[in-house]
């Protein structure tokens, strides 16, 4: 089955106005831009809760004596409860609303985060990640699927790159903040006072806009009665540069979340840098790419009215560059200033180019399937980056030290993105040509 077998969805009652700046936007441009900005707000919050146990991993370890595999085990379990929970939020998301079904999780995942300020041992606080975990698990298939239909193909990578920067935004609150707390009043308090305003922003959100869901008849199913994911995984294999695209987002992952969350530590343990002020310099690192983001959103959709080909030749010169950075702060330069400075470079090169597979996730299927194909990014993405990441690290570092484990982590991790993104460049145009077009109707 691929996607050009999929039944077209039936033309709305009647034909939709000619597009102009201001109403090619779903819901208008000032509706859109509403739902949008809380979207990213809670986006915000989702990786601060999910980041700022890297800031507290050294008040931890004091605290419980733990090892650097078992810090490792705190992060990855977070990633292995979104991606147990992924494909039952997915269904969630299509069978009800996108916007209420992203406003409940983020009331579910900051409640989980404060309890794990409650925790009494490493298995409880374990335990609460993992439900943190659970609760994050559609929260990015929602949002990418609301903004691939709510904003025009024109500003469509530039939205996906500034919704994407709230993650470094995050990232960067969490860390910082975390740190700061842990350091004044204990890890524990850090983790109640980051989650309490997703936990609002959560609940404001419930209101947002959302479209009508566009239905499609499953053909792969052998009876209406067997469930539709056979079918559903038959499209996304019949789909190869949408395959590599998935795969390409988890090799940068598998290259990026170790070196960023265990910078503070590497920092305090190889450079003596208190532990607040390790973590405002990986806040520092994640910043940029607040910058990087959009700004690579918007250069690719300027390059893609040319060539389309642009949302993946843009990231492989990035993978190249970013990995001969981060490549080069663990196995070449050994002073803070060079090697802290090649980490943030490699970043911002590296977050300028994510757009371009993201976009690709939503633009090869049809839309019905966008957010089960958005879960699958997610979920290859968390299961062959980030749940691995952090474990395998951890494990490198106990028996060759953390700056040899993240030195061997980059090369990888960016020699498997670069075969993963070639390979995606080589099938896109073919894949792109099987999908049809739909017009969404706003509710």
């Amino acid at each position: 089955m691929s996607a050009a077998a999929l039944p077209a969805t039936p033309p709305a009652p009647a034909s939709p106005p000619a597009a102009t700046p201001a109403n090619d936007y779903l819901f208008g441009r000032r509706r859109t831009v509403q739902t949008f900005s809380l979207l990213c707000l809670l986006m915000v919050f989702d990786f601060a809760d999910r980041m700022i146990l890297a800031a507290l991993i050294p008040s931890i370890k004091a605290e419980w004596h733990i090892t650097d595999a078992t810090a490792g085990m705190l992060s990855s379990i977070l990633t292995l409860g979104m991606v147990l929970c992924a494909f039952p939020a997915s269904i969630a998301i299509e069978r009800w609303s996108r916007v209420k079904t992203a406003s409940i999780m983020g009331v579910i995942w900051s409640l989980a985060s404060a309890a794990g300020g409650l925790a009494g041992s490493v298995t409880q606080l374990a335990a609460s990640r993992a439900l943190v975990g659970a609760g994050e698990a559609g929260y990015a298939p929602v949002a990418y699927t609301w903004i691939s239909a709510a904003f025009p193909k024109r500003r469509r990578q530039l939205a996906l790159g500034l919704f994407s920067s709230a993650q470094p935004i995050g990232m960067a609150l969490g860390v910082a903040l975390g740190g700061y707390v842990a350091t004044h009043y204990g890890w524990r308090h850090a983790l109640g006072i980051m989650a309490l305003p997703g936990l609002l922003i959560a609940v404001w959100l419930y209101r947002g806009h959302d479209y009508q869901t566009v239905s499609v008849r499953d053909t792969a199913a052998k009876s209406p009665g067997e469930p539709a994911l056979r079918g559903r995984l038959a499209v996304i294999a019949g789909t190869p540069s949408l395959v590599f695209a998935y795969l390409s987002a988890a090799m940068g992952t598998l290259q990026w979340v170790p070196a960023v969350f265990f910078l503070p530590t590497y920092l305090n343990r190889f450079h003596d840098i208190p532990v607040q002020q390790a973590s405002f310099m990986t806040s520092g690192v994640m910043l940029l790419s607040i910058i990087g983001v959009p700004l690579g959103g918007w250069i690719m959709d300027h390059y893609n009215r040319r060539n389309e080909l642009a949302k993946l030749l843009f990231p492989i010169a990035a993978s190249l560059a970013a990995t001969a950075m981060l490549g080069s702060a663990f196995g070449i330069v050994h002073g803070l200033a060079w090697q802290y400075g090649l980490v943030i470079a490699g970043a911002f090169v590296v977050s300028a180019a994510g757009t371009g597979p993201l976009a690709m996730t939503q633009e090869l299927v049809h839309p019905a399937f966008r957010p089960f194909s958005a879960t699958c990014a997610v979920v290859t993405l968390h299961l062959l980056g980030s749940v691995p990441g952090p474990v395998l690290a951890g494990l490198l570092s106990n028996r060759f030290g953390l700056n040899d484990a993240l030195l061997v982590l980059a090369l990888a991790g960016g020699a498997l993105q670069l075969t993963t993104l070639l390979l995606a460049l080589r099938y896109y145009r073919r894949d792109l040509g099987k999908v049809a077009q739909h017009q969404l109707q706003p509710l």
